[in-house]
């Protein structure tokens, strides 16, 4: 069943049920219960139904709709025989086992021909004793005409001959065909003989008969099909369903990824959680990310290129996955369930909104928060001026520091590690001696770069504010002007 699934955001009922039943089936597969590849290879077996429902539903199926209908109720009740230690309703399982008993009753080999009745039998074999003789007749007369005119036909095609052709002449004195002159061409058609139309005529009653059979037998099986219905669509959209719960856990299984875990209490807890994208580019150099949030402000200080904007995203990917009913890229995940997720990034503005990077970020502020809502802003009011950067940044954590949701920032500004009732967290800055420091090359310091954070208690929020050397080194391992450096290499000395 190769089927899409369009992604979207889960409340919290919905995605605590979610991730309840992927918990419940990847217990099973730990337990040998469940076969996961064997599930998946016979889910592959099953087609796709979605065009077929409406003509179900409407009494209007086919010869052909048939077998698609069969191929999936045999293949879904030997898928329900694998997963026998699910809970399959059992309302479910009769309907695909009655609505398999209706189709091989009416059809044949596979589904794939519907099954005739001694009547239905002797207008077949009338007909295909007429078609032989027929095509015996027109074998015959296409020969004869060949052979009169040096012109090959096939029944019932007509042929168009041109004025200047050379057999022209015996066409048109051959009394096995007509010849219709239409502008600058001949258009040549067969002149059957009585007895060929005789027996095209004879051939085409009982088809006619045949036919309205087979009509009849089309409307029976319909009406004896209708009333499963509702419980096949049921059914349908079930294995649907299911077959997507298998596909996430293959997937989690396939890319280590981990379900995340729920509790009622505002926070969240993520233990080696990856962003794929940067992973994928520092590959064994890359850091996960661990992270511990409760409710209220949280606050991550640092110098840049530590690496403070990359735990945001990370953690805004790994919420929006959970969000979607996605496995998650960590070792462990346990969490409030994140139904709402701001992020704001530092930004340039947006002329189409005629708002400033300050104005875009004001207006982030203005969105309606819901209880328990996860927002994360970066660089918190960096966007203005110092003096009322802090100021603001100051009001923005004392409102939120006691609310039941959970704000993370970053920031620059010293001044916000004094307020009270606020988690600080800072990065680990760059781990070398600063005598040998300028020595290195700008990609040996981005290798040196820790990029982990730590959480900063209250007796060390001294040793946080100390003013560190160390951006000044960085800075001189970029490609700056020799007046700028040689202006920061004084600033070192002094």
């Amino acid at each position: 069943m190769h089927c899409r699934f369009q992604l979207r955001p889960l409340s919290t009922e919905k995605g605590k049920e979610h991730f309840r039943i992927l918990q419940e089936l990847q217990k099973k597969i730990d337990q040998q219960k469940l076969k996961l590849e064997r599930i998946i290879d016979q889910s592959k077996k099953l087609p796709l139904l979605d065009f077929l429902l409406p003509l179900f539903e409407n009494q209007s199926l086919q010869q052909f709709h048939l077998y698609s209908l069969g191929k999936f109720v045999s293949e879904n009740l030997v898928l329900e025989d694998i997963e026998i230690e699910c809970s399959v309703e059992t309302e479910q399982r009769k309907c695909c086992q009655t609505i398999k008993e209706i189709l091989e009753t009416h059809t044949q080999k596979g589904f794939s021909a519907l099954r005739y009745t001694s009547e239905e039998k002797g207008l077949r074999e009338k007909i295909q004793k007429l078609e032989k003789e027929l095509t015996t007749k027109l074998t015959q007369y296409e020969h004869d005409i060949y052979k009169q005119t040096g012109l090959k036909m096939i029944y019932p095609y007509p042929k168009e001959v041109s004025q200047d052709a050379e057999n022209l002449p015996q066409i048109l004195k051959c009394n096995l065909l007509s010849v219709t002159c239409k502008q600058d061409i001949n258009l040549v058609t067969y002149r059957l003989s009585p007895s060929v139309e005789n027996i095209i005529s004879k051939k085409d009653i009982l088809a006619q008969k045949l036919n309205h059979l087979l009509r009849k037998k089309i409307r029976t099986i319909n009406k004896e099909l209708y009333p499963h219905f509702r419980d096949f669509k049921r059914c349908y959209q079930k294995r649907k369903t299911q077959t997507f719960y298998y596909v996430l856990l293959l997937v989690k299984q396939r890319q280590s990824l981990c379900l995340p875990t729920f509790h009622t209490s505002v926070g969240c807890k993520l233990n080696n959680a990856v962003l794929p994208s940067l992973q994928k580019q520092k590959k064994e150099k890359y850091t996960p990310l661990n992270l511990d949030l409760g409710s209220g402000a949280n606050v991550l200080f640092g110098a840049n290129m530590t690496g403070k904007t990359t735990v945001l995203k990370t953690l805004y990917f790994q919420l929006t996955a959970i969000r979607m009913g996605l496995p998650v890229c960590a070792e462990y995940v346990r969490l409030h369930f994140p139904e709402q997720i701001e992020l704001h990034l530092k930004s340039a503005g947006n002329t189409s909104w005629n708002l400033s990077g300050f104005g875009q970020e004001i207006e982030f502020f203005t969105r309606k928060i819901s209880p328990s809502a996860y927002i994360l802003a970066d660089e918190l009011f960096q966007s203005t001026d110092p003096i009322g950067g802090t100021v603001l940044s100051r009001i923005i954590l004392q409102e939120f520091c006691h609310k039941d949701i959970v704000f993370f920032c970053t920031s620059h500004y010293p001044e916000v590690l004094h307020i009270q009732d606020i988690a600080l967290y800072r990065m680990n800055d760059v781990d070398f001696d600063e005598e040998i420091g300028h020595t290195l090359s700008l990609d040996d310091l981005l290798e040196k770069m820790p990029y982990k954070l730590e959480r900063i208690l209250p007796k060390d929020i001294g040793n946080a504010l100390k003013e560190s050397r160390k951006p000044l080194y960085i800075a001189l391992h970029f490609p700056l002007s020799e007046s700028i450096k040689e202006r920061i290499r004084e600033q070192l000395k002094g």
